[in-house]
């Protein structure tokens, strides 16, 4: 089992990538560093060597017939010669006298320390060299230089044996991490296996919540986030499960009147009945036709219905006042005075669904004039208020008790004791598409206590930002 990146390694590999490469350059870096150490181990061996030979070279120095010589068969010279791999030279200089080869390179910065050491090349090879001033044992107060050089080719052998000791441990060290990571990772992906086969294995009905109890820390937010997305699904499917049962309920009635006034009409011989059936069936269509209508309508104000490229600018004064104009013959027939409030010349620039926000004032004027009585009033203003822009639908009407003015946005729902024909989908249309366009929409009395208001308020955009049709 494995969590995989489409198109890449699986998680277990790229967290192993993670870990090891830094790993492996912090080996290179130890491994740099104990050659470091068994170089510095090798020159310290090596100096120490140089010193002991410095002080038996000075052993050697004898007084004959008044002159200083020096002992080449002493058996305490054979620590110049017992050493195969590499070749040593000396030179030793006291007061009147000098021994050895006297062309050794002395430090290029001077003998201002005794001893000193250093690198130098002689005879054609690199040299590691000591150069120090030791008492003269015959002259009372005096000093005799003494150089020593040796090849460096056992120093070179003692430093690769020292990081080839060490190199064999940190790769089989290296090694043996890579594999505990990799079974640690392991270990630790498995509650997200155990959570994937678990979403595998499960209805695609259930959208109960994951256990986030199981997983590390680091995941838990993830979880958590996947949660509330289940749970936002699970309401968005009782919702839509519900708008599809209540649609289905409120299109069975007018079908099935339209259904009985058709039987009704085929049985019928009079025409004075036929007419009746005929116009029984109109109006039972006109609440289909009317139903269907509104369910589209509530279908493209669903959120994410609409895409960004349907958003533009354009004057909201100028829609409020032309879709007010439709709905003039409309309340002339109802012999209601219909109204429009409004800023002449200003205009008003919004951001938005010009299609929508006119299906939303479409539905709000329809719902005013069906509660409106005869010789009642509805007025519709367009302003702005404190840079928001407002949309008002005010009527003199029988009003909405305090207590449902909220309900009336949920769909199907029709207060109690309305004589008016209507689905219950206009309010609840309003209410998706004010929320498409982040905007709040409260319900008040009318004016003198009478009526409903509607009071609908837009974020505005800047003038200068936004090019109007």
């Amino acid at each position: 089992m494995r969590i995989t990146k489409s198109g890449s390694d699986t998680l277990r590999l790229q967290l192993l990538k993670w870990l090891l490469i830094p790993m492996s350059v912090l080996m290179l870096i130890n491994i740099g560093l104990f050659y470091k150490f068994g170089y510095d181990s090798a020159n310290h061996r090596h100096d120490r060597y140089l010193s002991d030979v410095s002080k038996v070279l000075v052993d050697q120095l004898r007084i004959k017939n008044d002159k200083v010589i020096f002992n080449r068969k002493s058996a305490a010279l054979s620590l110049l010669t017992e050493d195969k791999s590499d070749k040593v030279y000396f030179f030793l200089k006291g007061e009147g006298y000098s021994f050895g080869n006297p062309d050794l390179p002395l430090p290029k910065r001077g003998l201002e320390n005794s001893p000193e050491y250093y690198l130098d090349e002689y005879a054609g090879k690199p040299m590691r060299l000591s150069a120090a001033y030791l008492p003269d044992p015959y002259v009372t107060g005096g000093v005799v230089l003494v150089v020593v050089a040796k090849s460096l080719n056992l120093h070179e052998e003692r430093t690769q044996e020292w990081a080839w000791r060490v190199l064999p441990a940190q790769l089989v060290l290296f090694l043996l991490v890579g594999i505990t990571v990799w079974w640690g990772v392991g270990r630790g992906l498995r509650p997200l296996l155990q959570m994937r086969d678990e979403m595998a294995s499960r209805s695609p009905k259930d959208m109960s919540p994951l256990a986030e109890d199981k997983v590390v820390a680091e995941v838990r937010p993830l979880i958590h986030g996947f949660n509330e997305l289940l749970g936002h699904l699970n309401e968005s499917m009782s919702l839509q499960q519900r708008f599809v049962a209540d649609a289905a309920h409120q299109l069975r009635t007018p079908l099935a009147g339209l259904k009985v006034q058709t039987e009704l009409a085929l049985s019928q011989s009079d025409p004075e009945e036929l007419r009746h059936s005929l116009k029984q069936m109109h109006h039972a269509m006109e609440q289909t036709v009317h139903l269907t209508k509104q369910l589209l309508s509530l279908a493209r104000a669903e959120p994410g219905a609409q895409s960004q490229s349907s958003m533009q600018a354009f004057d909201l004064s100028n829609l409020v006042k032309e879709t007010t104009k439709h709905w003039v013959q409309t309340a002339l027939l109802k012999n209601i005075d219909l109204g429009y409030e409004g800023l002449s010349e200003a205009r008003l620039p919004m951001f938005g669904n010009r299609f929508l926000v006119a299906e939303m004032l479409n539905n709000l004027i329809d719902n005013a004039l069906r509660y409106t009585q005869e010789g009642g009033r509805v007025t519709v203003r367009v302003m702005r208020d404190k840079g928001r822009l407002i949309i008002e639908v005010e009527d003199n009407g029988g009003g909405i008790p305090a207590n449902l003015r909220q309900r009336v946005f949920e769909r199907f729902y029709r207060v109690l004791g309305s004589d008016q024909s209507g689905c219950g989908l206009g309010l609840s249309i309003v209410w998706e598409i004010i929320n498409h366009h982040a905007g709040d929409v409260i319900i008040t009395e009318g004016a003198q206590g009478q009526g409903s208001l509607f009071r609908v308020s837009f974020p505005e955009i800047k003038r200068e930002a936004t090019r109007l049709p």
